[in-house]
């Protein structure tokens, strides 16, 4: 069944002849080019190349709006405001209040990454590895009233439980896993928020390292279990380890984003974890997300 979400907060608008040219510099992506009516994802990291917040970049023309991930909007605003020189002419504004986001899967072919407008409200389609969703941002009022005719329509509206296991089980970055552990874009398979030829940004020399050796030390898988994993890193029986990003419970199971060593990442196998107060638990691969160009 169609189902949707509807979340508030974590959006900010950048205004100013010089919003671009600051976004680019601080961003995994060519942002300088963004055409008036374009949206393009990026990442924002720290020196070591791990995500620090994932952007939705929209070009509106007289604006430049971001939707942050839950909880990240505070640090890039401080970052972005840090990094502006005292000649560029931007102004960074939150709109924490007043408006929301309305996000739902689709299927077919579309034009992604265009903007429409009806109204108030604004929407782009983005794709996220094997997933296409329509994004709407617009006026809370509006999104409510937009989240209640899809309502009518047959749709599920998720809460904030739902979401998480509508997004492990796609294997998208969740905001809970950001809080957890911060991956390196690779390892996520957020590549398509790479770009590889643009200039310098913070994090990029760990980027080139693993975009040069083509070989990743953990990739993303997301894995079932009968019961509940602890987030953190865990010892594996037979050696090595995982990293349980997020885990949340399902209608039988508990579903699990996961960092792992690629050579164990097989899907349709089952790795088991060292004994936790006498217990093994078992960990089923149900799938294993790779960057596009592997």
């Amino acid at each position: 069944m169609r189902s949707h979400y509807v979340r508030s907060g974590d959006i900010s608008v950048l205004i100013g002849d010089d919003s671009r040219s600051l976004l680019h510099s601080v961003s995994t992506q060519h942002l300088e080019d963004l055409s008036e009516g374009e949206t393009q994802t990026c990442c924002i990291l720290d020196a070591n190349g791990r995500i620090e917040d994932r952007l939705l970049v929209w070009n509106l023309g007289d604006q430049i709006a971001l939707t942050h991930m839950m909880g990240r909007a505070a640090s890039t605003r401080e970052l972005l405001v840090r990094s502006r020189s005292w000649k560029q002419n931007v102004d960074v504004i939150p709109l924490d209040e007043g408006f929301s986001l309305l996000f739902r899967e689709i299927e077919g072919d579309h034009v992604i990454n265009h903007v429409e407008q009806k109204g108030s409200v604004h929407s782009t389609i983005v794709r996220s590895l094997e997933t296409l969703e329509m994004v709407y941002l617009g006026p809370s009022q509006d999104i409510e009233i937009l989240s209640k005719d899809f309502i009518e329509q047959g749709s599920n509206l998720r809460d904030s439980i739902d979401e998480d296991l509508y997004r492990i089980k796609r294997g998208h970055l969740t905001s809970s896993g950001l809080e957890q552990h911060r991956p390196i874009p690779l390892e996520v398979a957020l590549d398509s928020d790479i770009s590889f030829t643009k200039g310098c940004y913070i994090g990029q020399e760990m980027i080139a390292r693993l975009d040069a050796r083509g070989a990743l030390a953990r990739t993303s898988v997301t894995v079932e279990t009968d019961t509940e994993i602890p987030p953190g890193s865990q010892s594996l029986a037979g050696g090595g380890r995982i990293i349980v990003m997020s885990s949340v419970e399902g209608n039988d199971s508990w579903w699990s984003a996961c960092l792992v060593h690629p050579d164990v990442a097989h899907v349709g196998s089952s790795l088991h974890t060292k004994q936790l107060e006498g217990t093994s638990v078992e960990l089923n691969i149900r799938n294993r997300w790779k960057p596009s160009s592997d």
